[in-house]
Parts: C-alpha cells; sequence; structure tokens
C-alpha cells in the first residue's frame, strides 16, 4: 500500500443527476471512511481542481488508495 495516497486531499459530493452538492475537502483516507453511497463522487488525487471534471466512484480511489 502506498500510505502517502491516503493522505492526499479531494473534494467529495454527491451527484443526483444534473444536481451535484459539496460534501467536502478531505483526505482520501477520511473519503473512504464515509458510507459506502453510489452517488457520491471524489475528484482524482492527483488533479488539483474539479474544473478538470475528473470525478471517480469509491472503487477507483480506493484502488487508488492501496496502490
Amino acid at each position: 500500500m502506498a500510505e502517502k495516497n491516503l493522505y492526499r486531499i479531494v473534494e467529495v459530493s454527491v451527484n443526483r443527476g444534473s444536481d451535484r452538492r459539496d460534501v467536502g475537502i478531505m483526505t482520501v483516507r477520511q473519503a473512504l471512511e464515509l458510507p459506502d453511497v453510489p452517488s457520491l463522487e471524489y475528484t482524482h488525487p492527483e488533479f488539483s481542481t474539479r474544473s478538470d471534471s475528473r470525478f471517480i466512484n469509491r472503487d477507483q480511489l480506493q484502488a487508488y488508495a492501496f496502490s
């Protein structure tokens, strides 16, 4: 496991169709501690802004954290 990946920052949001609500900014570890809710999306930890529109799901975030 690459422990340093657990301390990268992501922005978490809830995606409900055309409506996206911000949940918060947190570390990858904190994001993975959230309940497993299918509508949660995470910004990719390698990119610094959400303007790239690179959102990933929980499985992708978990794979990133433990790669």
